[in-house]
């Protein structure tokens, strides 16, 4: 989770712990720091396929500023073990248009999210992952 705002962090870790309290959930507050954890971590064999859920309106680098850079320096490959949610504030055509020039990018989302948001994600993207899981 990419996010310099703690509020949303903290509502967010605890949205994804009701679906499933054994999730590791990893943050960073900003698109410099969400590179570095990459590089520590893409190439480890033991590090599994996860979701980052990205802020576009950040300090130091921006979601868009990560998306660049992301896309620049890893490969196919190690992007494979990563889905992207980016997450703005502002819900409209705009994020939308601009998140669809990043092949890495496959959900936008709208802050506040829910418990319900993220498991329709992680249903999508992550299937069988919540079987026993019921948000109404």
């Amino acid at each position: 989770m990419v996010d310099d705002d703690e509020t949303t962090i903290f509502l967010n870790k605890l949205f994804l712990q009701n679906l499933t309290p054994e999730l590791e959930i990893n943050t960073a507050e900003n698109g410099e720091e969400a590179l570095d954890f990459l590089r520590a971590h893409l190439d480890d064999p033991e590090f599994g396929h996860c979701l980052l859920v990205l802020d576009i309106e950040m300090p130091i680098m921006d979601g868009w500023q990560f998306l660049r850079a992301y896309e620049e320096e890893f490969s196919e490959a190690q992007r494979s073990k990563v889905t992207v949610a980016v997450l703005s504030i502002h819900s409209n055509d705009e994020i939308a248009k601009r998140a669809a020039q990043y092949p890495s990018v496959t959900e936008v989302l709208a802050k506040p999210l829910s418990d319900a948001h993220f498991q329709k994600v992680i249903n999508r993207h992550f299937p069988g992952f919540l079987e026993h899981v019921s948000v109404d």
